[in-house]
């Protein structure tokens, strides 16, 4: 059950860390207003996604708020302070999962077998998709929350290794890392040296990213049987 507890809780981070948090929260994190309704988000999807109450949720949105001030005050920005945040996170969710692994037990969503498997593999897909594309506009010191069709492939491509995993073909990883590597050689010779540089910089840490979150989705998944 500790795997089960882990999936539910690392979702809950995801969706409130990449789909429920603003611009204006991230950007405003020195604020009150704005750090405290983060945590806020971050406490109250802990309870959706297992349907109970715990004080161990209130427990980890104030390791989250202080892993948040942390990085805002100390870390600062920059590719490594991201990383080093989003790692701390995951590190809070294990000593709580370490602590209570019956949490999901707890729940009564826990009778549903399929469910806390698909919870990791959605917030893996989530984190790879939209944590991937934080990642790389910091290094590349682009605009995080810019759309387009490089943001979308970005989505695709990180997504697409861990969905292999999730589907039993891990073998079939390299394929997607040679179409990539087709589309960053075809890329390459249309752009100066300048844009040479941030291409090969920023497919390289997607793809890094990609396989960083399949490799952790490859080595949880047998915990669900």
């Amino acid at each position: 059950m500790a795997a089960s507890t882990f999936a539910a809780l690392y979702l809950a981070h995801v969706i409130a860390d990449y789909l429920l948090q603003t611009r204006w929260m991230v950007e405003n994190k020195d604020r009150p207003a704005a750090i405290g309704l983060h945590i806020g988000v971050v406490l109250a999807m802990m309870p959706v996604v297992t349907l109970q109450l715990s004080w161990w949720f209130l427990a980890l949105a104030l390791a989250h708020l202080a892993i948040d001030l942390t990085k805002t005050h100390v870390l600062g920005g920059g590719l490594g302070a991201y990383v080093v945040d989003q790692m701390l996170h995951i590190v809070s969710i294990l000593g709580v999962v370490a602590l209570a692994p019956s949490l999901w037990a707890e729940s009564p969503l826990s009778g549903i077998d399929w469910l806390a498997r698909f919870y990791l593999i959605l917030a893996v897909f989530l984190f790879a998709a939209r944590g991937g594309q934080y990642a790389v506009a910091i290094a590349l010191s682009t605009d995080p929350e810019a759309d387009g069709r490089g943001v979308r492939l970005g989505w695709a491509e990180r997504t697409a290794l861990s969905a292999l995993v999730a589907a039993g073909l891990p073998w079939a990883m390299p394929f997607i890392l040679a179409v990539k590597a087709a589309q960053v050689a075809r890329e390459r010779p249309r752009r100066d040296g300048r844009g040479r540089a941030r291409l090969i910089r920023g497919s390289a840490l997607s793809m890094g990213w990609g396989l960083a979150c399949a490799g952790g989705l490859w080595a949880i998944l047998p915990s669900f049987g």
